[in-house]
């Protein structure tokens, strides 16, 4: 296990802050803002898809009256909202209650951790791709394309701002292109937020695939966080790519359950981070 001293609740508590902190760091994201509360944390947004409650930590006697105040300004907004349950939601039974106050199970995220004191795996990979970062305006934008490309996105254009400005003043953004033969063949996010590092929006368009260039992304990412003397890296990955992380040396820790509350409107779609 890679987790080494890490206790699996210890790792799900670790991922589900890493991803609070992503989640909280709006800046470079106009009219985007924290909404405070001390037993829970909240992001409002001009767009619908990043209205989200998370790092719940709700007492069990007045858990559902917690659940219809964080609920209020959204319900009031008539505004879709994301809320996230993970391993350190309290209290145990957050799911059971989110539905009982009309929000609904979408998907399942996998919490991954990743200890960073050794080799990042034994693959070979081809020759004439690098990893560089993307630091200046035309290397955001081109890393950006590149990005909402491989993840199918290019039509979403609300996001490209938030892709290219995010985290830039904060410097908790570090994005990372790879490169072959001065072609952009793929792109993902280091987050280093305070004491947790994070994998995000690692994503290779459908032509460059099988070249390597993600398992390149994802080593990078690794040694840019060891370098910055973070002790782990976490990740909340879809399901049909659990596979390629555990070849990385990534450890699971437990499911992050997505739940949906919809004001009368048609499906809401969360962008995959």
């Amino acid at each position: 296990m890679a987790l080494d001293s890490l206790t699996m609740n210890a790792g799900a508590c670790l991922v589900s802050e890493e991803m609070a902190q992503y989640f909280l760091t709006v800046d470079g994201q106009p009219g985007t803002y924290v909404l405070g509360d001390v037993s829970a944390s909240s992001v409002r947004a001009p767009q619908v898809d990043r209205n989200r409650i998370f790092r719940a930590r709700l007492g069990a006697d007045t858990a559902d009256q917690s659940i219809e105040r964080l609920l209020l300004p959204f319900r009031r907004a008539a505004v879709p909202v994301t809320w996230y349950v993970d391993g350190c939601s309290k209290p145990n039974d957050l799911a059971t209650r989110l539905v009982s106050h009309g929000l609904e199970l979408r998907y399942f995220w996998t919490g991954m951790v990743r200890l960073l004191d050794g080799p990042v795996g034994e693959e070979d990979v081809p020759s004439g791709i690098t990893v560089v970062d993307a630091v200046s305006p035309d290397e955001r934008e081109q890393w950006m394309h590149v990005v909402l490309d491989g993840f199918g996105l290019t039509q979403f254009h609300d996001l490209e701002s938030m892709l290219t400005e995010t985290g830039v003043l904060s410097g908790r953004w570090h994005r990372l292109t790879a490169l072959q033969n001065g072609t952009p063949v793929g792109g993902a996010l280091l987050f280093a937020g305070d004491g947790v590092a994070g994998l995000h929006w690692l994503g290779v368009p459908q032509m460059f695939r099988k070249r390597g260039a993600g398992i390149l992304l994802s080593r990078e990412a690794l040694a840019q966080a060891a370098r910055m003397g973070y002790s782990h890296l976490v990740l909340q990955a879809n399901p049909e790519v659990v596979s390629l992380y555990v070849r990385l040396g990534f450890d699971s820790v437990g499911d992050i359950a997505v739940f949906d509350w919809r004001p009368g409107i048609g499906a809401l779609t969360v962008e995959p981070d």
